[in-house]
C-alpha cells in the first residue's frame, strides 16, 4: 500500500490507496465536521475561560482598592468637624481639605447662628477662628464649653501675637488653650 509520505505516490494512486492517510482527507476535504466542532467549542470555552478569570482579577483588583481607600479614611470617615470662620473663602477651603481627608465637615460664616445649631456630642473637633462680628472666637469657645465639655476645640488666626495677648487678659481661664499662627506653621512647614 503506497504511503501519502512519499512523493513519487502522490497523484500516482488511487483514492483507494490514499483512503488511510491523513493527507489525502486534507486534500479531498473529507475531515468530520464534527471534529472541526469540538475544536471550536473548546477554543469558546477557553475564551469564555479566560474573560471570566480577567473579569474576576479585575474585580478582586477593584475590590482591594476600594478597601484600601476606605481603611485609609475609615477611621476618619466617622469623625464630625465643626467649622466657624466669617471668612466664606477660608470656610470653604478648610472645609474642602477636610472633607477630601474623609472628615464629615459642617461650617458656619456666623458664630451666633453656629451656637444656635450646635449639639451635645455631635462634633469631635471645632475650629473657631478668633476674630469674627457679634460673637467672637473666644467667647463662642465659652458658650460651646457650657454645652459641650468634652469637644476638642482648635482657634485659628492670621496674627497669633496679638490674640494670645488678647485671650490672656478677657479670658484668662482659657489658659489651657494656646494659639498658634497656622499660617505661619504651614510656611515654616514648606521652607
Amino acid at each position: 500500500m503506497p504511503c501519502c509520505m512519499d512523493v513519487n505516490w502522490i497523484g500516482t494512486g488511487t483514492r483507494a490507496d490514499y483512503s488511510s492517510c491523513d493527507e489525502f482527507k486534507k486534500m479531498s476535504g473529507s475531515y468530520d465536521a464534527r471534529y472541526y466542532d469540538q475544536i471550536i467549542t473548546r477554543l469558546n470555552l477557553q475564551a469564555i475561560e479566560k474573560n471570566e478569570y480577567d473579569m474576576q482579577q479585575q474585580l478582586q483588583e477593584e475590590r482591594a482598592h476600594q478597601e484600601e481607600e476606605k481603611n485609609s479614611h475609615g477611621q476618619k470617615c466617622n469623625k464630625r468637624v465643626l467649622l466657624v470662620d466669617d471668612e466664606p473663602d477660608s470656610c470653604l477651603v478648610y472645609q474642602i481639605v477636610l472633607e477630601d481627608m474623609g472628615y464629615g465637615c459642617t461650617s458656619y460664616n456666623d458664630s451666633v447662628k453656629a451656637l444656635q445649631e450646635f449639639r451635645h456630642n455631635y462634633y469631635d473637633l471645632v475650629i473657631l477662628d478668633i476674630k469674627m462680628p457679634k460673637l467672637d472666637g473666644f467667647a463662642l469657645c465659652e458658650k460651646i464649653r457650657e454645652v459641650d465639655k468634652a469637644v476638642r476645640i482648635i482657634f485659628i488666626t492670621a496674627s497669633e501675637g496679638h490674640y494670645e495677648n488678647f485671650r490672656r487678659q478677657y479670658y484668662p481661664h482659657l489658659s489651657n488653650m494656646s494659639i498658634s499662627n497656622v499660617f505661619k506653621s504651614q510656611l515654616e512647614m514648606m521652607s
